[in-house]
């Protein structure tokens, strides 16, 4: 993948959020989530040092801020939340920290699409970097330029 095409390869069917049928949208899930931290769930199944563990608890908690004050859960957001956030943490931070706090949220949303007791059909994480011209996308392009370090 080039450094200027988007994760489309990561997508799957659902390119764009308006290609998601209404009935499958994260919306719809909101009873199901109501109350329950679907981050504990996803954070006991990861290792990590002391110091990995403090970093990955203040991201999430930057995170669930940002949704509670979206008015949605956590494990629930639309591709304009993560822009949004990604354009705070682009403002707040240097990219690299940016990208620290957006990997680890965006590696929760894909452990979200491969576990059967939710029923997530996207990342929204990659549908906001699909935009060739927003934050979401700067931080994308860095994490590319990570990996091929």
């Amino acid at each position: 993948m080039s450094r200027a095409e988007p994760p489309y390869d990561r997508l799957g069917v659902f390119k764009e959020l308006s290609d998601v049928p209404d009935g499958r949208r994260l919306y719809n899930l909101a009873p199901a989530y109501e109350g329950r931290d679907t981050w504990a769930d996803y954070r006991a199944t990861v290792e990590l040092s002391d110091r990995m563990s403090e970093e990955w608890d203040l991201f999430a908690r930057r995170w669930k801020e940002h949704m509670d004050d979206r008015g949605r859960h956590h494990a629930l957001a639309r591709p304009d939340d993560v822009e949004a956030w990604s354009a705070e943490l682009v403002r707040r931070f240097s990219i690299d920290r940016a990208y620290q706090h957006w990997n680890v949220i965006e590696g929760f949303y894909d452990w979200l699409l491969w576990h059967t007791e939710h029923q997530h059909t996207y990342n929204p994480f990659h549908m906001a970097v699909v935009d060739a011209e927003n934050s979401a996308r700067e931080i994308w392009n860095r994490k590319l330029e990570k990996a091929n370090e």
